[in-house]
């Protein structure tokens, strides 16, 4: 880092950073001429950029627009495909519709139901990989399970998953606003036609090629032809999930682009509830094929829980224009986010390769592992995300340039005030942590003993992956997708890299170790870039994650000396009885020592946190009408 610093911090439109707008001149149509006068600090549009000089692109406007309706103005926010909009102008039904749910107290509740459907999909995720490894143990079988589910996911990953929800929402909400409900309600028909169209042929291709593909992406399978069989065979049964996982991804996109966020966030639970009641009551008569049978009926479930609201507002057309500009700028919105799911998924492909080579029950043993590390990124980094991108994204587009450095040293001061001292606590509680998770059923103790030192690898990168949770959002905010999509492109390289160098030494837990380095040399880049775009010092920063780091090194021996105490009075984590005596009285101890740290250096973190949970205690106790989520 340089000692040179200007005087003054750079705008966040320093160093390149401004707004990219993605439409090139040959798809552009008319621009209209406003009905009425500019406002006074314009809001520049949600666009975004796929890799071409900006000077080609100008801010999608449809071909023909309503002259009898005023222009609108929309803000657009993703984080993972939740999108959290604000609209104004147009009197249309959809736009009415859409009016009605995007402001006031309506959108504070909307942001809400969000984090709730993400907090409760992590939970749920959880109990559904506990209940798996439960019915079966870590074997061969749940091994066959996880290698089989990846070539299905990866299919879904790579055409819809979160970039749908990147990509449609905005343009659809433009339609709406600008009253062009028609076009609209075409535009989501298409992309749910486009994505039957591209996703089902593929699926069938890869059904008759599945004897050839499996034993590529599963070498150590080769020699075991009984699972290889079983693989095979649980693949080709879950084809059918990406299908009605990317109908139900459009599905979400459009009734979230009417501000209709319930039954979006309520579908991946139905999803993993589905699941979860399929690996019960099936197992007994289908056996390892009853995990597959749920997925499938998981995703339909996905599907049916959006269905009503989709139909009651006439979403769907059975047409397929691919000629309107609205539906190229979807596609090419859609590229760089793809981009980055495609690659991601090709390192748990590669991993996979990896992993079948080992002994049965490996895979589960780090799939479970990994899960476990998911659950507080789920729980702390997506939520918080979702809740402070909007203020962002606001305080960019209004010029708000102080406003907007001190929401992010804010942001990023409060992540590491929560990560760094839970990560202390995880690393010395793992063992009766994981046992809470997983020991249940025909998991035994040496299966979690076998997760334990994997766990503790992967909570090396704990802080990292909850840091990328915040600081992609922040690059959104600034209307700029292509830099987190770098990044995540370095971790891939890392991720893969590193593998093949540690894999060979430490197995498995050379690819947690990987995964980890993976994800910091993401987060390096991403802070190197935002501190050069937005004049951001960090070196407050750091000091104050030092001084977190101090009261995380005290807390967490604490909770280790509680651990200690309880587990010799109370026999050990045979029990689940025993595992919460021993984690919630470590636990509790541990942030009691945390929060005295805090208070005694008077960090400002602590009211910040508590202020933070009081506005959310406060939103969740206004009532709201039903129909207004």
């Amino acid at each position: 880092m340089s000692d040179e610093r200007p005087t003054a911090p750079k705008s966040p439109r320093a160093g390149g950073w401004q707004p990219r707008d993605l439409v090139p001149a040959r798809f552009r149509g008319a621009r209209p001429t406003p009905a009425t006068p500019p406002a006074p600090v314009p809001a520049e549009p949600a666009a975004r950029t796929v890799g071409r000089p900006r000077e080609e692109y100008t801010p999608f406007v449809p071909r023909t627009p309503l002259p009898s309706r005023p222009s609108a103005a929309i803000a657009t926010s993703d984080v993972g495909g939740d999108v959290v909009l604000t609209a104004d102008g147009a009197s249309t039904d959809l736009a009415t519709i859409s009016m009605g749910r995007l402001g006031g107290r309506a959108l504070a509740m909307a942001g809400l139901v969000v984090v709730a459907g993400v907090f409760l999909s992590r939970m749920l995720g959880w109990a559904r990989v506990s209940v798996f490894s439960a019915e079966f143990g870590v074997g061969d079988q749940l091994d066959a399970f996880w290698l089989a589910f990846r070539i299905p996911d990866m299919l879904f990953q790579l055409v819809a998953a979160g970039a749908i929800g990147s990509a449609l929402v905005p343009v659809a909400s433009e339609l709406i606003a600008r009253g062009e409900d028609d076009r609209a309600r075409k535009l989501i028909s298409t992309i749910v036609n486009l994505m039957i169209v591209v996703i089902a042929p593929l699926a069938a291709i890869i059904w008759l090629l599945a004897p050839v593909l499996v034993p590529l992406v599963t070498p150590g399978l080769v020699q075991h032809p009984q699972e290889m069989d079983m693989t095979i065979h649980l693949t080709r049964l879950m084809l059918v999930s990406p299908i009605l996982l990317a109908v139900g991804a459009v599905m979400a996109a459009g009734l979230n682009s009417l501000g209709i966020f319930g039954p979006s966030a309520l579908a991946p639970n139905v999803y993993n509830l589905v699941i979860i009641g399929a690996a019960i009551v099936l197992t007994p008569f289908l056996g390892i094929s009853a995990l597959a049978v749920g997925v499938i009926l998981g995703a339909l479930g996905h599907v049916l829980t959006q269905t009503r609201q989709f139909a009651s507002n006439r979403l769907y057309q059975p047409v397929m224009d691919l000629h309107d500009p609205a539906v190229r700028e979807t596609l090419l919105l859609m590229g760089p986010r793809a981009l980055g799911l495609g690659a991601t998924q090709l390192v748990f492909l590669i991993y996979g390769m990896f992993t079948s080579t080992l002994p049965p029950g490996d895979v589960s043993v780090f799939t479970l592992a990994f899960t476990a590390l998911q659950i507080p990124v789920g729980l702390i980094g997506v939520p918080l995300g979702i809740l402070l991108l909007p203020p962002l994204s606001q305080a960019f587009s209004l010029g708000q340039h102080d406003r907007f450095r001190g929401l992010v040293d804010q942001s990023l001061r409060l992540l590491l005030f929560v990560v760094i001292p839970m990560t202390g606590l995880m690393l010395v509680l793992a063992a009766p942590t994981v046992a809470l998770l997983y020991q249940y059923g025909k998991t035994d103790f040496h299966s979690v003993a076998a997760m334990v030192p994997i766990f503790i690898v992967f909570l090396l990168g704990l802080v990292a992956h909850v840091l990328i949770s915040l600081l992609a959002p922040i690059f959104y905010a600034g209307k700029d997708t292509r830099t987190p999509v770098t990044a995540a492109l370095l971790a891939v390289a890392v991720d893969i890299g590193a593998a093949i160098v540690l894999f060979p030494f430490f197995h498995l837990q050379g690819l947690a170790l990987a995964i980890g380095l993976g994800a910091w040399a993401e987060v390096i880049l991403l802070v190197t870039l935002m501190e050069k775009r937005i004049g951001f010092d960090l070196r407050p920063l750091l000091r104050h994650a030092v001084s977190f780091f101090g009261g995380a090194c005290v807390a967490s021996a604490a909770a280790f000396l509680t651990a200690r105490y309880m587990e010799q009075h109370t026999g050990g984590t045979a029990t689940f009885f025993g595992r919460i005596t021993e984690l919630a009285p470590a636990g509790l101890v541990g942030l009691a020592v945390y929060l005295a740290w805090a208070r005694l250096f008077r960090l400002p973190e602590l009211q910040a946190a508590l202020d933070l949970a009081r506005s959310l205690a406060r939103r969740g106790r206004t009532q709201v009408e039903p129909d207004e989520i």
